[in-house]
């Protein structure tokens, strides 16, 4: 019995140190003007702890977000990566200029496809300066991407392709 007390008492404060470091994310230096206010509290809960806040990523372990996917979105099978990332996850090792990143990204395909939609906005406009006059990301799209379902590794490889057919 006292490790089940001890037990959710541990669960109890991991929570709470969870929330409070979304909420140190959430208001450091990195606040911007938010048009995708949805999609930012879902990443500053779910996305931040690895790619931290505003999306600008952790040597080592997590890429940064703020130039990729805003170029991805202005293309069909770059917006296609960004939404089966999203929905599959991603784990093997990736170099993005000239540093190399190993991680492994978790599906959120149990996330709504409002919130993956809302939260692939957020990244391409609001923590991207550039987006090629993309259009915004909608419930339909990610739910006609849910078909396809791979693992982390076939979307890591499906991420090497698309970044040769954008010629980046």
């Amino acid at each position: 019995m006292t490790s089940t007390i001890s037990n959710r008492r541990f669960a109890k404060w991991a929570m709470t140190m969870c929330a409070a470091g979304a909420a140190l994310i959430a208001g450091d230096a990195f606040a911007q003007n938010v048009q995708f206010a949805p999609g930012k509290a879902f990443f500053d809960t779910k996305c931040a702890v690895c790619h931290q806040a505003g999306g600008r990523g952790q040597d080592g372990l997590a890429p940064p977000l703020t130039e990729l996917p805003g170029r991805y979105a202005a293309n069909g099978e770059g917006r296609k990566q960004l939404g089966l990332t999203v929905l599959n996850g991603m784990f093997g090792q990736i170099a993005i200029k000239d540093k190399t990143y190993n991680f492994k990204m978790p599906s959120f395909r149990i996330e709504s496809d409002e919130d993956l939609a809302s939260v692939l906005n957020y990244l391409v406009f609001d923590a991207n300066s550039k987006h090629a006059g993309a259009k915004p990301f909608t419930a339909a799209e990610v739910k006609a991407l849910r078909v396809t379902q791979m693992d982390g590794a076939q979307v890591r490889e499906h991420r090497e392709a698309t970044l040769k057919s954008l010629g980046l």
